[in-house]
């Protein structure tokens, strides 16, 4: 007699790897997307929070993940590239509210060896070209045509082969890349380069910076009209541009999380090892750089992403701890922080280690697992059930029956809440904050116990 076992997913991946914020959905509203290993959830901002319009599972590990606007379009689209190669560009119909896949396709080579540092996948700021370092010494070039569509990806030679970030630059006529690599002697350089389409080769770049910080890893590049790039260190920070050069010492080191908070570019949130985040502000005078400033704004989850939503809230997703909404105020509170946590995700991962545990002894065993990373580390409690979450709560006594009822035959969902006590009956409906408050239905006997309550064809009556 032959077994067969069948394997299946438990609980969904809950460690965020990557964020970005756009106009996904419509040009007019504001989306947080975030990738959690193998899925995307699609988040939509409102005053009430953010509130998940849809969860994709994809057939693979999310590598880079990035969102852009071809010319022409009113909205953004998102690029997926996997860790097996593929890559996807992603398009949200708002007519029919469905993910449609525009383009798709193999980005794999026969020949060539995988990165150490992982794969880069970043989008030229106009839009001309995708860029893909997915082997060591190639930088793969997908162009755009005139009307935003995906032409044939080719391979340049590269000649650094330890490179730890690349990026593309501001305010170029021309497609052009920075890259941050480490030499033979362990020395770390950044050198520009322009990708010219038609020889489908490099071209020397405007600027480049030798004798680096030994810890530099990230790459941040400022947008217009200030242009050039950050240069993120253990030790330094550097903004290096074809015109200047500032630096300025940092302790502790900052992590590869971070977020934009302005459009000019000159205000950047980050996050260190330790979990504390930090504002990076560039001081400039007739867009000409004059200085780096850094400031402490408080402690967080460890963040492997930040993304700036809007009206000061912030987005940062930990692969360590549990994802964190907060907001920033302009005062501090009484332990001198400026971050206020205004809503937590919980995380898992890593689960570095695990037991089946009956804790109540009834038969029925739980997981508890050691969950998070350095700080953020913990021990959690997984079992089977159903998960209730509070969306609002009325503190009443003395409550005999509870009904809810629709406005129409023809609603989806109920509008009222009839709560009966002993003497009166009161009638509660969500308003336009999605808040219990108290209402009346024409017709309804409220100066007595109601015993029963339905929906009827025509009306609504209690009796």
């Amino acid at each position: 007699m032959s077994v067969w076992n069948y394997a299946v997913t438990a609980q969904k991946p809950t460690c965020v790897t990557h964020s970005c914020v756009g106009n996904f959905t419509s040009p007019q509203e504001l989306n947080l997307i975030v990738a959690k290993s193998t899925r995307i959830e699609i988040h939509l901002l409102s005053p009430q929070g953010l509130q998940t319009i849809l969860d994709v599972p994809l057939y693979g590990r999310i590598a880079t993940m990035e969102l852009f606007r071809p010319h022409g379009e009113a909205q953004d689209f998102l690029f997926v590239a996997t860790e097996r190669y593929k890559f996807c560009v992603l398009q949200w119909d708002y007519e029919s509210s469905e993910l449609i896949t525009r383009a798709m396709g193999d980005v794999s080579d026969r020949i060539g060896r995988p990165t150490d540092n992982g794969q880069i996948g970043i989008i030229d700021p106009d839009c001309r070209v995708i860029g893909l370092h997915l082997y060591d010494g190639l930088f793969k070039v997908i162009p755009f045509d005139n009307k935003g569509q995906l032409k044939e990806a080719f391979n340049i030679r590269l000649e650094e082969l330890q490179v730890l970030d690349i990026k593309f630059l501001y305010g170029c006529t021309k497609p052009t890349i920075a890259v941050l690599y480490q030499d033979n002697k362990d020395a770390r350089h950044v050198k520009t380069y322009e990708v010219s389409l038609k020889d489908k080769n490099f071209v020397e770049g405007p600027w480049s910076q030798n004798n680096l910080d030994n810890g530099a890893d990230l790459l941040i590049p400022v947008p217009s009209p200030l242009c050039g790039v950050l240069i993120i260190g253990e030790e330094t920070i550097v903004y290096c541009s074809a015109n200047a050069f500032k630096a300025i010492p940092i302790r502790p080191s900052i992590t590869k999380a971070y977020g934009r908070v302005d459009l000019d570019g000159s205000r950047y949130l980050l996050g260190d090892h330790a979990g504390l985040i930090h504002l990076l502000v560039i001081t400039h005078e007739k867009e000409k750089v004059t200085g780096l400033k850094i400031e402490l704004l408080g402690e967080t989850s460890i963040a492997s992403s930040i993304s700036y939503l809007d009206n000061a809230v912030v987005f940062v997703g930990s692969s360590y701890g549990d994802s964190q909404l907060i907001k920033l105020n302009l005062q501090p509170d009484a332990k001198g922080s400026y971050v206020e946590i205004l809503e937590k995700y919980v995380n898992l991962g890593p689960i570095v280690d695990f037991c089946v545990v009956d804790l109540e002894r009834q038969g029925q065993g739980q997981v508890v697992t050691c969950s998070g990373a350095y700080k953020d580390g913990s021990l959690r409690i997984v079992r089977n059930g159903i998960g209730i979450n509070e969306q609002a709560s009325v503190e009443l006594q003395g409550i005999k029956g509870m009904w809810s009822l629709k406005s129409s035959i023809d609603e989806a969902f109920d509008t009222f809440l009839v709560v009966s006590f002993i003497s009166e009956t009161r009638i509660l409906a969500m308003n336009i904050e999605d808040e219990l408050e108290e209402t009346e239905i024409e017709g309804f006997l409220s100066e007595v116990q109601t015993l029963f309550c339905h929906d009827a064809a025509q009306k609504t009556f209690n009796s």
